[in-house]
């Protein structure tokens, strides 16, 4: 189980047994072949929207942040595997304004974004 934390400052730098057990009977039930214990484990601090239906936010910054239109950004969720492709439509953003992926779903809705 993962237990979200509220404050980066509340982190362990203590794997959870728990998760550690998931991911090695995940790895015995789908990936024959692979040894099965743990390695070189350690945590990983990551950022989760706590907005329904928005697990990755790419898009360009709000338009109240000063020269918006050239600052893409990507925020929250779990995309390591995804880094390649992000690459590409971030890089698409940044140098042509666009990209020809839809990005629609995770774009950043700017009502929930307000200036402070």
């Amino acid at each position: 189980m993962i237990n979200p934390i509220e404050e980066p400052s509340d982190r362990t730098l203590i794997p959870n047994q728990q998760e550690l057990d998931y991911t090695a009977q995940w790895v015995k039930d789908h990936m024959t072949g692979l040894g099965t214990e743990p390695e070189y484990t350690s945590t990983c601090l990551i950022a989760l929207s706590k907005i329904a239906n928005k697990e990755l936010l790419i898009d360009f910054a709000p338009s109240y942040v000063p020269n918006h239109k050239n600052i893409v950004l990507y925020a929250t969720g779990w995309a390591a595997k995804f880094t390649p492709f992000l690459g590409k439509i971030m890089s698409d953003l940044a140098l042509d304004g666009y990209t020809d992926f839809d990005i629609t779903p995770f774009q950043l809705g700017h009502k929930y974004f307000k200036a402070i």
